[in-house]
């Protein structure tokens, strides 16, 4: 009866969380096309700016790599840290939303401004956005379930193995930081250099 209620539970923050995922996905492509045309021109002139460095080979490199990390780390550790705190629950539904939203939206921007030849270029630069999504659900989930059983501990007296259930936490943020490095290093190295092979065919 246990394992039945868990696996409800399991499918419900699932379900939750994933149409959190496709909402806000969806939003991101609807609002390239609702702003403004100086907004548009905005974005446009900053994906030329991006592309023309990656031809160009005048990326730097290192310090991408140390913003990406940087800042995907930090949300990772705050996602990490909301499950220890029950009302965290939606500010971590809000950064898996605001992650969901920028995928959407550079996927539709690379698409209104490159035509049907931006497709795959809007798939190749996606490919890091996409695992961080993916990564970000997963942790997403922990983060939440973690809350729900530290709520039931707390307030409605339930028992759990709290050594097991905390040392797991703790292996989910160290798995995350290695898969955030891998990341990382896919979109700062790997992705680029695609999308110069790409860009110069």
């Amino acid at each position: 009866m246990k394992n039945i209620l868990m696996k409800i539970r399991t499918r419900k923050i699932l379900i939750l969380l994933l149409t959190i995922i496709i909402l806000s996905f969806i939003s991101g492509v609807l609002f390239t096309a609702v702003i403004s045309d100086t907004n548009k021109q905005l974005v446009f002139k900053t994906l030329d700016n991006f592309f023309l460095q990656i031809s160009k080979d005048q990326l730097n490199y290192l310090n991408a790599f140390v913003s990406s990390l940087s800042e995907n780390l930090i949300i990772m550790v705050l996602i990490w840290i909301l499950g220890i705190s029950i009302i965290g629950i939606f500010i971590t539904f809000i950064f898996l939303a605001i992650k969901s939203f920028i995928l959407g939206f550079s996927l539709s921007s690379i698409i209104m401004y490159y035509g049907l030849s931006g497709v795959f270029i809007s798939l190749i630069y996606s490919i890091p956005l996409i695992v961080n999504l993916f990564l970000y659900l997963v942790l997403s989930y922990y983060s939440v379930n973690f809350s729900l059983m530290l709520f039931n501990y707390l307030f409605r007296k339930k028992e759990y193995n709290r050594k097991i259930i905390v040392r797991r936490y703790l292996k989910i943020l160290f798995f995350m930081v290695i898969l955030f490095i891998f990341s990382s290093c896919l979109e700062t190295f790997l992705v680029p250099y695609i999308l110069k092979i790409f860009i110069h065919i």
